[in-house]
């Protein structure tokens, strides 16, 4: 996780938080480790994963379609570096594709410099911690 973080600006940790924020704003059925597994499944071929916070409106969105997408049949992930298996314990993928729909109305707001409205959506999935 460090050198995969290291890799990617920091943005592995902090999707990681953002997500954690997600779960808690919006009772996801995810625990920490399955969160910092699917994290790094997703970042480590995200094309953008080395820029600078200015992206995380796009990693964001990427993210949330990233785990939409995941098989709901799918029970297990393998763990980066340990490769234990990480069970889910329900179905997410429901949850992630409002998440997702969400941030595609906050970017447009925020391409509409509807700067409010924005961060209104933004804590629909986020709650108050994200954005600040």
């Amino acid at each position: 996780m460090n050198s995969m973080n290291s890799t990617t600006n920091k943005n592995l940790k902090r999707l990681c938080r953002m997500a954690r924020a997600w779960k808690v704003t919006c009772n996801v059925p995810l625990n920490g480790i399955l969160i910092d597994t699917l994290a790094y499944k997703f970042i480590k071929d995200w094309k953008y994963n080395d820029k600078s916070y200015l992206y995380y409106d796009f990693m964001s969105r990427d993210f949330f379609e990233f785990l939409k997408n995941i098989d709901t049949s799918q029970s297990y992930w393998y763990a980066p570096g340990s490769n234990r298996y990480v069970w889910k314990k329900g179905n997410f993928q429901t949850k992630a594709a409002t998440a997702y729909t969400n941030s595609l109305d906050a970017i447009a707001y925020e391409s509409n410099n509807q700067h409010y409205s924005s961060k209104q959506a933004w804590r629909e999935i986020y709650g108050t911690k994200f954005p600040g």
